[in-house]
């Protein structure tokens, strides 16, 4: 056991954790701020934090009693202002890193209280159920009743779903919840769970959706019991988006990201490409004021996004087309008749994609990512097929993380 240090905090890392020097190797120590002097126990390259000595100006109190228990968020500990220049710094790193020089606009941050989908973890220990976050870097579970990030009606529901989870777990590994509040209620989606098909089990979990008031509830990807569609506006349209489907996590930050890309596109875009669509978050808004062509890979999001189409009122065509678009990506010479494309990949970024943008004449490219890392690169590809970048929005979408959204536009 190494004995407690006394070091600085020279800067942040890109995951939140403080970097500090001693004796020539490099500490990193969670929540702490630049600046702070703090105790530490070292733990090959990490650190534990034991106390602070001398505290940021920067420094707030968390809002959550749990918080540096449990993983689920790394920030709570900073002042808004200086919170939102280090997300923002994070973008800004990212572009330098591919020689980037945008006008980085300021953050469009979030509040807490608005997030309305959250993937939890249970397990049961003999008798005892845990249900929560992960501990950060850890695969223990911190039970949670309750969080302050997440919309209300979610974070009222988690003692009660608490009560009733043991009916479906195994004995052996870990369940995955999967929680969306929706506008026609709360969507339950459970994966790693026993078969309820059938059966006392089936009729118990029944009660359980009626006694919850849940929209839908779902084990291992089959919806058991659907009271209500689970319902999410997109524009004009309503979304009835698949069990643990991806949505976006915060209203307020697709509502803005939404807003970007329409007012980047403009009202004169006379035909549209929206690459990794997903259930429709921009191509259901775009299909307002033009027509527009949406490839998605995922089968289930495709049929939402149809659906969701055929009864809004007064959009334009939409062309659904599935499409493995790592595999497969949209060719140059498949865009010429289009003036205008978004494209919203995975975390791992589109390079294949953006390579074919890159050799396109589309006059107007939006760019959405989770990863300012990937985004970098393929912005750098498609700068280098001509196009110019003219400015990159950071979108605080997960309040209190390591993670930031980001919105870049470029014209050709």
């Amino acid at each position: 056991m190494t004995d407690p240090v006394e070091v600085t905090i020279d800067s942040l890392g890109a995951k939140g954790d403080g970097l500090a020097h001693h004796q020539g190797k490099s500490l990193y120590i969670p929540y702490v701020l630049e600046g702070e002097t703090v105790r530490v126990s070292p733990r090959g390259e990490r650190a534990e934090l034991e106390e602070i000595v001398m505290s940021s100006p920067d420094r707030t109190e968390p809002i959550c009693p749990l918080f540096e228990r449990c993983g689920g968020c790394a920030l709570q500990h900073m002042a808004r202002a200086p919170y939102h220049g280090w997300k923002s710094a994070l973008v800004a790193d990212a572009l330098a890193s591919r020689g980037l020089d945008a006008a980085l606009e300021p953050l469009t941050g979030t509040e807490p209280g608005g997030r309305r989908r959250a993937v939890l973890a249970a397990r049961l220990i003999g008798r005892r159920l845990l249900f929560g976050y992960h501990e950060a870097k850890s695969p223990r579970i911190v039970d949670v009743n309750h969080c302050p990030v997440l919309v209300p009606e979610l974070s009222a529901l988690l003692p009660r779903l608490a009560d009733f989870l043991p009916l479906f777990m195994t004995k052996k590994g870990e369940a995955k919840v999967t929680l969306l509040a929706t506008d026609s209620g709360i969507d339950v989606s459970l994966d790693h769970v026993k078969d309820m098909r059938g059966g006392q089990d089936y009729l118990k979990a029944v009660e359980l959706a009626e006694e919850l008031d849940l929209a839908r509830l779902s084990a291992n990807g089959e919806i058991l019991l659907e009271r209500r569609p689970p319902q999410i506006s997109m524009g004009r349209a309503l979304v009835s988006p698949p069990p643990a489907a991806f949505t976006q996590a915060d209203k307020g930050a697709e509502d803005a990201m939404a807003e970007m890309v329409t007012t980047a596109i403009g009202p004169d875009a006379k035909r549209v490409i929206d690459l990794f669509c997903g259930s429709g978050t921009f191509a259901l808004r775009l299909a307002e004021n033009a027509p527009v062509w949406a490839l998605e890979g995922d089968e289930a999001a495709i049929k939402a996004l149809e659906k969701a189409w055929r009864f809004a009122p007064n959009l334009k065509g939409i062309k659904m087309e599935r499409r493995d678009l790592f595999r497969r990506p949209v060719l140059a010479m498949e865009m010429k008749k289009f003036d205008a494309l978004v494209f919203d990949p995975p975390r791992a970024g589109a390079r294949a994609q953006a390579e074919e943008i890159a050799k396109s004449d589309v006059a107007t490219v939006v760019a959405v990512s989770c990863n300012p890392g990937t985004m970098a690169r393929d912005l750098r590809i498609l700068v280098d097929g001509g196009y110019r970048l003219e400015s990159v929005t950071p979108v605080d979408q997960f309040l209190f993380s390591p993670h930031v959204e980001c919105v870049a536009v470029l014209r050709k």
